[in-house]
């Protein structure tokens, strides 16, 4: 298998397309936000033409009411690795979320959802006392703690759920553990900052013009929507932005500079993960960058025949 990990804008659904088209692969793509029909403009999802060319799996299988889950998401990536490979096609795993990254192509143990009272009391901690509930994680489950993102209410109110649910849990459930399912080469995609600054900007302006805040308003507007579809970045603030809070000339360095976040916790973890392969895009198109990523996969033993070489 082949796996393009690496932060936001800096061109990884590009260069997955174009290997994907090399080695007459299809691609699982490890984002919960591209599989919510709906959330096209703000998930950067692949467009008709994308989806033409190669098979895509994991887009646009949901809709705005349903919840999206890692452990949800990793029967449907295993499924589609498996039979593509049973077909003799290379699977081309894409993603900037490492959590679903990670349940793609290792073998990981989830835990079983929480008791709903559990989940109330956890979200409803981290809502009033932030610091608290921290510091019930931090009691409970001290590696947890350190690893969860303390910025992001979503993930702390999670963690607590499963630090304080009884039950053992299962084995290999941790996201840096677990066996890899299959032969797998990892590759991390990085950018100068200052270019990855840029393309944050411009892809931002783009979806605006595209029409990022009337497909934000209908998902705001949709009977039922999910908490986990609306975790989507623009939502947060097309929701300041009908309050009044914001102006809409502040809209555009709202969404980048929440996107910039995003990117630099994409990286820590990109830095964490064992046994990956880095390729640096510099300042070019993606796509320039094929020749060299078709040579770590034939240097790792992929199948010189499926990329032409």
């Amino acid at each position: 298998m082949l796996a393009l990990v690496g932060p936001t804008a800096c061109g990884k659904s590009a260069l997955a397309h174009a290997a994907a088209r090399a080695l007459r692969g299809e691609i699982v793509v490890a984002d919960p936000f591209q599989r919510y029909r709906g959330l096209e403009i703000a998930a950067d999802s692949p467009g008709p033409s994308e989806t033409a060319e190669v098979v895509y799996h994991g887009v646009g299988d949901l809709n705005l009411t349903q919840r999206s889950t890692a452990a949800e998401f990793a029967v449907l990536a295993h499924r589609a690795i498996d039979e593509a490979i049973r077909r003799g096609v290379v699977p081309v795993v894409s993603g900037g979320t490492g959590l679903y990254l990670r349940a793609a192509v290792a073998r990981m143990g989830f835990p079983a959802p929480p008791d709903p009272e559990v989940r109330a009391w956890a979200e409803g901690l981290v809502a009033r006392n932030p610091a608290e509930a921290l510091a019930a994680l931090r009691a409970r489950d001290p590696e947890a703690a350190a690893r969860v993102d303390a910025s992001n209410p979503r993930r702390v109110a999670r963690a607590l759920e499963i630090a304080s649910d009884p039950a053992p849990r299962p084995e290999g459930a941790g996201l840096w553990t677990g066996e890899v399912r299959r032969p797998t080469l990892v590759v991390g995609l990085t950018r100068p900052r200052e270019v990855l600054d840029r393309r944050i900007a411009a892809r931002v302006l783009r979806e605006l013009d595209d029409g990022l805040v009337g497909e934000l308003e209908a998902a705001l507007d949709t009977p039922g929507v999910s908490r986990e579809a609306l975790q989507v970045i623009g939502a947060r603030e097309v929701l300041a932005l009908r309050a009044g809070e914001i102006a809409g000339t502040d809209l555009p360095e709202r969404l980048a500079a929440r996107t910039r976040r995003l990117a630099r916790r994409q990286l820590t973890w990109l830095r964490k993960t064992p046994g990956i392969v880095s390729l640096d895009l510099g300042d070019e198109p993606a796509e320039t960058a094929l020749p060299r990523l078709l040579r770590l996969w034939r240097e790792a033993g992929g199948d010189p025949v499926a990329s032409g070489g």
